[in-house]
């Protein structure tokens, strides 16, 4: 599995904050009032001395939640996203990580969590940076 899938499978079956009624894509997002998306934002590689790949690649998760005039939807949007930063922040003190193919997984981070990209009357798009960093095996 890729990074992508590998992370987006990860979260949607091991998140308990991941509601499995809702659609969890890859690259796209819909207009479902409640959606979520992965994305690839960015990768590097380099070469360790015996030369394997190390690799870094930055993903974004991005939720379409309820949003609108009403207090209450907006800050349960921010506590989701501050649940979801400190979900991934706890795998990585156990060290639970995705499985991807052909590589190991040596840390995850989150950062920028619930940071609005885009809002209508109904509905907000919200997003949190996630970092892989991966060791060839």
């Amino acid at each position: 599995m890729n990074v992508l899938d590998a992370t987006r499978a990860w979260m949607r079956a091991q998140c308990p904050l991941i509601n499995r009624q809702d659609l969890f894509n890859a690259n796209y997002l819909g207009a479902e009032p409640t959606e979520y998306t992965l994305r690839t934002a960015s990768e590097s590689h380099r070469t360790d001395v015996l030369g394997y790949d190390l690799a870094e690649y930055n993903l974004t998760f991005v939720a379409q939640l309820p949003f609108g005039r009403e207090l209450k939807p907006n800050l349960d949007a921010a506590d989701f996203f501050a649940a979801l930063s400190a979900w991934i922040r706890g795998q990585e003190c156990t060290h639970n990580y995705p499985a991807v193919s052909g590589y190991r997984v040596t840390k995850i981070t989150a950062s920028n969590a619930g940071v609005p990209t885009g809002a209508d009357a109904n509905a907000a798009r919200y997003q949190l940076q996630i970092k892989l960093y991966l060791e060839e095996e």
